[in-house]
Order: C-alpha cells, then sequence, then structure tokens
C-alpha cells in the first residue's frame, strides 16, 4: 500500500521518548483481567501503529518480522527494533532488568513491588491503583454525572433481597487492574445475587450500582501530559452484550459525543491529573433515556479505542470512508492462513489490521491466532457487509 497512515499523535508526543511503554499485565496480579496467556500477549501489540518513536516491550507473538510486515503493508508505521518477550518468565525477567537499569516505565496495569519498583514507574503505584479503583469512581467524577451507587461488603450479597426491576450491577473494588466486564456482574435475582457473592469472593467490598437504561454507550479518550495540558482524542461507541461485555466499537458521525460529555470526561482527566496521574485516559459513559449523561467507568491508561480514534482522521482522509469498526478475530487455522485471509481483505478494500498475533512466534502453539484491526466503509451497513465478507475468509469474532 503506497498511503502512509499517521496518528493524529503518538505516544511519543504524550509520554516521551525517553519513557519504555510495558502494556503486559503482570501474571501475578491478573485477576480481574483475561486469563488466557495468548490473549494478554495479543494486547501487547494494541498500540504499535501508534508508537511514533516510544520503545515498547511486547510480546514477541504480536512482534514477528510478518506481524511488523503487515502493519507496514497496510500503510502503518511500525516498530523497528521493539523489545520482545517470549512468555511471562521472560517478561518478568526483562522487566527486572530494565528496572535495574533505571529505565522508567510507563505501565498499563499496576505490578506487584517485587516485579517494579515504585521509582520505576512513570507514575506512582498508588496513584495509578487508586484512579482505576471503581469503589474510587465519585473522588473523580462529579455527583450529578455518576449513576446511583453504594459500597457493600461482599459477604452481605447474600442478605440483600432480589433486586428491582431494573436488576443491580455490581462491580469488583479491587487494587489491581481490571478489564473486558470480567469485574463487573448484572444481577436480576437473589440467586444471581447469590452466584456474585461467590464470584466476587476475593474481594472485600463491591460496588452495587443502578442499571441505567441507555441510548448511548460511549468511550471518550483523552491523553493528559506531564505539564497538565489535556488534549482530547476523540470518542467512540462501544458494542457490549447483555452481560456488559466488550466487542469493539464504531468510529463515525453517529459516535460523535455530545459537547457536555467532553467537559466531564476533561473534568475527570484533570481530577486525575491532580490526584499525580498523567499519560492517556478512557472516560466510559452513557446516555441515558432520560438525556442524563452517567460516568460508570474510568480507564486511566490506552483504551481499546485508542489506536483507532488516533489514526481515525488519517484513515478518511487518505482513504474516503467515514465509517470504521474496530473489531477483533479468531483464526481457524495457521497463524500463515489468517496472513492470507487478511492480505485477500486488504487487497478488497475491507480491513486495516492494527494488530496480530502468531501463536507460534509467542510460544503458544496449542492457542488460535488472533487479528485487530478496522473495518471500513461508508455506513454502518456496508461496513456489517463488508465484516461478514471477511469473516467468509476464515476468521470469527
Amino acid at each position: 500500500m503506497g498511503t502512509r497512515l499517521q496518528p493524529a499523535l503518538t505516544l511519543g508526543e504524550i509520554y516521551g521518548t525517553e519513557l519504555l511503554y510495558s502494556p503486559r499485565a503482570s501474571p501475578n496480579a491478573c485477576a480481574w483481567l483475561p486469563r488466557d496467556e495468548a490473549i494478554l500477549d495479543m494486547l501487547t501489540g494494541g498500540q504499535l501503529t501508534i508508537l511514533g518513536s516510544m520503545p515498547i516491550l511486547c510480546a514477541a507473538g504480536v512482534s514477528s518480522p510478518e506481524a511488523l510486515q503487515l502493519l507496514r503493508d497496510a500503510g502503518f508505521q511500525a516498530p523497528t527494533a521493539p523489545c520482545r518477550y517470549r512468555d511471562a518468565a521472560d517478561y518478568l525477567r526483562l522487566l527486572s532488568d530494565l528496572s535495574a537499569g533505571r529505565r522508567r516505565i510507563v505501565v498499563q496495569h499496576v505490578h506487584p513491588m517485587s516485579e517494579m519498583a515504585p521509582e520505576t514507574c512513570w507514575v506512582p503505584p498508588a496513584t495509578l491503583s487508586f484512579v482505576n479503583n471503581k469503589g474510587n469512581l465519585a473522588e473523580l467524577v462529579d455527583a450529578t454525572h455518576l449513576p446511583a451507587r453504594r459500597i457493600m461488603a461482599t459477604d452481605r450479597l447474600t442478605a440483600e433481597p432480589s433486586p428491582p426491576n431494573p436488576p443491580l450491577v455490581l462491580k469488583a473494588i479491587t487494587e489491581e487492574s481490571t478489564g473486558g466486564g470480567i469485574d463487573v456482574l448484572i444481577c436480576g435475582t437473589a440467586e444471581e445475587l447469590n452466584r456474585a457473592a461467590v464470584y466476587f469472593r476475593a474481594c472485600a467490598h463491591v460496588v452495587v450500582e443502578e442499571f441505567i437504561k441507555i441510548t448511548r454507550n460511549l468511550c471518550l479518550n483523552y491523553a493528559v501530559t506531564a505539564e497538565g495540558r489535556i488534549t482530547y482524542l476523540g470518542c467512540a461507541e462501544q458494542v457490549s452484550d447483555a452481560q456488559g461485555r466488550y466487542h469493539g466499537n464504531w468510529i463515525d458521525a453517529e459516535s460523535d459525543a455530545p459537547a457536555v460529555a467532553v467537559e466531564v470526561g476533561v473534568n475527570v482527566v484533570r481530577a486525575g491529573f491532580d490526584r499525580g496521574y498523567w499519560g492517556c485516559v478512557g472516560v466510559d459513559l452513557a446516555v441515558g433515556e432520560d438525556r442524563r449523561v452517567v460516568v460508570f467507568d474510568l480507564n486511566f491508561r490506552l483504551n481499546g479505542s485508542t489506536a483507532a480514534l488516533l489514526l481515525a482522521e488519517s484513515v478518511r482522509g487518505n482513504l474516503g470512508q467515514p465509517v470504521i469498526r474496530l473489531r477483533s478475530w479468531r483464526g481457524k487455522g495457521t497463524y500463515r492462513e489468517m496472513l492470507s485471509a487478511a492480505y485477500t481483505a486488504m487487497g478488497k478494500g475491507l480491513l486495516l489490521p492494527l494488530n496480530s498475533y502468531d501463536p507460534v512466534a509467542g510460544g503458544q502453539p496449542h492457542a488460535l491466532p488472533r487479528m485487530a484491526g478496522l473495518i471500513i466503509g461508508g455506513s454502518r451497513e456496508e461496513v456489517n457487509e463488508r465484516e461478514i465478507e471477511f469473516a467468509a475468509l476464515g476468521l470469527e469474532t
């Protein structure tokens, strides 16, 4: 592809090139994240297209020569010499070596102190834990934009009566990272509350929150520099199932956030900065049926939609397609077969790959290959049709 696709802002411009970016979760602090090692490794490739000059520590499975060439062939800049780890043990060894060398590191997820000394982190680990803890939402969001919520001892859930209609939303309160909806349960009966008490038993307390009937589910992305300069990066409409599990995003004119929501997000980012955090931030909020703007989750890190949002303007301008759908897929065969399908889809103008995972290169030969990318088109209807055509090449969501 001759077209060069450039992010509106690179991680090097947000964090600086003297810091190292390490998106891997600690294998010893991921109770509320996907537990599949292949998925955790796959996620380390999500920002390869927006690094700029910032160095990265990522999985070998997402940064093989073939994986990086795929990105270049799609029109993206890809790192030429990423720092690669082979598996979780190798990751911890490299992290220790980098920390011993006094390299300061931007992490997506809090690590135990035994793995990463506080002075190694670009912000204090206690700050990162605080701003991401769902129990602290009220400390960072104005009360007028919060759902009705209370903190409850987990062992008291079994004494809770059957939830009224609509049901309750329960969320883990933890100092560890959370993601993918794994820390959230929707409960509509006493039996479901009992199951939730078992599910959340590792947490002393949980958030009990009202279930909001929404018309829009949005993720607003921001960047704040070490000097406190806040930049709004854009908004992606989140696609979730009935249990709140994430299934990608729409990025188009329909997904633009209302001005009041953007301002709510700016205030959240400023509150996080005042507590010592700087970097990328995702603000998950809903527009209710009553048109109320309600913040229901904060992710003080790069989000699944961050790279797509930073690339959206370049994609639209260079390819003339106004609608973008961010998705992820599993291959049904080998990594090379998945690559063949990707190149076929690219040749048809269906796909812009953002990340791929080779399980053999990643030391997980029995895992399935994976890919994340953008399906583009002139309308949501056309994108849906193109996604079906892409799936027919041998991948599944």
